[in-house]
């Protein structure tokens, strides 16, 4: 079924902000690449401005890549450390569908703070929530007991750093595989004598 003129709309939008920026993208640059006629007004019959559509193709991504909680601390078999490194690795593969997002967020931080507000708030601090039940699942350690959040919050955070750095460099940091940087990090999370 072919795609509305709406979806169309989002759809080459999404390109052009990760790309460049909704900033340095024109309304016509949108209406060209969408097959309308550039100036034509055609965009605002389903948009009221860029800054609705910019909402618009954010939200529709966080829906997109939106995961099932149940399904996101997965039951793995194997001890606590070999559980929590199959979770990261699955996390890490999550990060690259939030790539978009990402780059656009990137991008609009500081001309649409509201807009990366509410995405912290539905995906970021959902991240943390998720992290702690996966720690929890991973059995019990010094540093996850003493303050659980803050040890979700590292976890996220080396998570979301190694996935950037990957990004930017094209390559892993240090060749250190995601293999082999999620099982380092499952271990370190779940040393009983930190």
């Amino acid at each position: 079924m072919p795609r509305g003129t709406r979806e169309r709309i989002m759809d080459v939008a999404l390109e052009l902000f990760v790309e460049r920026g909704a900033a340095a993208t024109p309304v016509t640059t949108i209406e060209a690449a969408a097959g309308l006629s550039p100036g034509s007004g055609s965009f605002y019959r389903h948009f009221k401005d860029k800054e609705a559509l910019l909402a618009a193709v954010v939200e529709r991504e966080v829906t997109r890549v939106g995961k099932d909680p149940d399904a996101q601390v997965e039951n793995t078999d194997g001890a606590g450390e070999q559980r929590l490194a199959t979770q990261l690795r699955s996390d890490l593969d999550y990060l690259g569908e939030l790539r978009s997002l990402i780059m656009i967020l990137l991008w609009e931080r500081n001309r649409a703070p509201e807009l990366a507000e509410w995405v912290r708030k539905t995906s970021a601090d959902r991240g943390i929530e998720l992290g702690v039940e996966a720690l929890r699942l991973a059995g019990p350690s010094a540093a996850v007991e003493e303050d659980e959040v803050a040890a979700a919050t590292v976890m996220q955070s080396a998570m979301i750093g190694y996935f950037l750095a990957a990004e930017y460099f094209g390559a892993s940091p240090a060749d250190v595989d995601p293999d082999r940087f999620t099982a380092a990090l499952a271990r370190l999370l779940t040393n009983r004598d930190a």
